[in-house]
């Protein structure tokens, strides 16, 4: 996968959303060079990693967060729990006050949103046999104004997460939905995961 303005701009955001997190762990000293190896390392995932389509997919934000927090995870993982990992994960979210302010303004049981995400879909199942390792995703119960059902069959994090040789952290990178969608003011449950071996990912997202 080439470095795309994206990919460089996204690790500078989510630097700056760990960081004060990493901070209760790491001395200021430490803070820069670990702040480098994991740059580098996101930089080496991002080209080692198979193209998914660029700009044209709508999940690749969720790619690119997922490669910076395996970056974060192998190195720190000698320091650091997973536990420890995923509190600095949500802590970080928690106040990463752009992405609340932008999904308060989004409507995820709206037809436009579900519109979004089945289009995004098509387009997945359309581009299947070019982006192997890419989401392929499906809108259910369309017209329920009270529901927004979502079924995932391959999720992109899993494969990255598998071919990185990190499957551990799958999980880490799941709990990040329910923390972005509360932001929606929308309740997550999602009762089955690929990344806990089911055959699929179903995303229930009701209003909270």
């Amino acid at each position: 996968m080439k470095m795309t303005i994206m990919a460089y701009v996204y690790p500078i955001i989510l630097r700056g959303v760990v960081k004060e997190q990493l901070c209760k762990y790491y001395s200021k000293d430490n803070m820069k060079v670990l702040s480098k190896k994991i740059h580098n390392e996101y930089r080496a995932i991002i080209k080692r990693s198979p193209d998914i389509g660029g700009r044209k997919n709508l999940f690749m934000g969720s790619y690119l967060m997922g490669a910076y927090i395996i970056a974060l995870y192998k190195n720190t993982k000698d320091k650091l729990s997973i536990t420890e990992l995923d509190g600095i994960i949500s802590e970080g979210l928690k106040n990463f006050h752009y992405m609340k302010k932008h999904m308060s303004k989004v409507d995820l049981l709206s037809v436009n949103y579900k519109n979004k995400i089945e289009q995004a879909g098509k387009w997945c199942k359309k581009n299947k046999d070019k982006y192997p390792t890419n989401w392929q995703v499906e809108v259910k119960d369309k017209e329920n104004p009270n529901l927004t059902h979502i079924v995932f069959t391959k999720c992109g994090l899993c494969f990255l997460c598998k071919s990185e040789g990190v499957p551990e952290i799958i999980s880490s990178l799941c709990v990040t939905d329910y923390i972005t969608m509360s932001f929606a003011k929308c309740k997550l449950e999602r009762p089955t995961t690929l990344g806990k071996g089911s055959d699929c990912c179903d995303f229930y997202i009701t209003r909270l």
